[in-house]
């Protein structure tokens, strides 16, 4: 799925998919690869999670542009260990072989039993879980880089919207006025917070909702609050796929 919002000064664009594979160590994941970019700063992030929960095993952000760097994360029983490397201007090697410029652990917070650990874009996956089922509200947890956050996703309303995007391989066109279903997005940190906020969902934070396709529960528009741009969304400009089905998800 790609995403992308055209302003006067800056253009932002996000792509998101997901498929399963075979891990030689984890065995059976799911990998959940994003691009992002908001004019000269970009960012390519790579997680890993169980199939079916959708809990994080293993991620990794690389960030380009201001600041350059690589993080990588690893979800062990009682902590994550955050790893992160710098280039090295005397070598051109890749990022998985920059120096590490700083090792830490992050103990988690009290999720409570059986909580879910997953990641910011995979909210849009849960979100589909929640517009199947009238009434329902999923909570679920994600971690950003030192903070958590508790996310409680539930149908507040619905809105007629017009669309512009591209499914099938870009062989379809899907043009008009369509009805979305409004995921609001209750959004609380857990545990002690450090440095400035954190969550942000394909770049964006804040107050932030989903809007997702009646007929087909694709997410058709993301809002909430972007750097530079302030108060906006980003709309869904190409389908490959249909997201996974509640069955699949938290």
């Amino acid at each position: 799925m790609s995403f992308e919002r055209q302003t006067f000064w800056v253009t932002a664009r996000a792509t998101v998919f997901i498929a399963a594979r075979n891990d030689d160590q984890l065995g059976a994941v799911w990998e959940l690869r994003v691009d992002e970019s908001i004019g000269e700063n970009r960012a390519r992030e790579t997680q890993l999670m169980t199939p079916g929960s959708g809990y994080l095993l293993q991620r990794s952000r690389l960030t380009s542009g201001k600041n350059t760097r690589l993080k990588e994360y690893r979800y062990a029983a009682e902590k994550v260990e955050r790893i992160r490397r710098e280039p090295d201007s005397a070598q051109d090697s890749p990022p998985a072989r920059w120096p590490v410029s700083s090792r830490r652990d992050i103990p988690y917070p009290a999720f409570g039993e059986g909580a879910v650990l997953t990641s910011m874009p995979a909210l849009l996956l849960v979100a589909g879980s929640v517009a199947e089922a009238p009434g329902h509200a999923v909570t679920v947890f994600v971690h950003g880089d030192l903070n958590f956050y508790r996310v409680r996703l539930s149908v507040v309303g619905e809105e007629k919207i017009e669309v512009d995007y591209s499914q099938a391989g870009r062989q379809q066109r899907v043009k008009g006025e369509r009805t979305a279903m409004v995921v609001g997005l209750q959004v609380d940190p857990v545990g002690t917070q450090q440095g400035d906020p954190e969550f942000s969902l394909l770049g964006l934070g804040g107050q932030v909702s989903i809007l997702l396709d009646e007929q087909s529960g694709l997410p058709l528009r993301v809002r909430g609050r972007a750097p530079l741009i302030g108060e906006t969304y980003i709309d869904l400009v190409a389908a490959e796929i249909r997201p996974p089905s509640r069955e699949q998800l938290p």
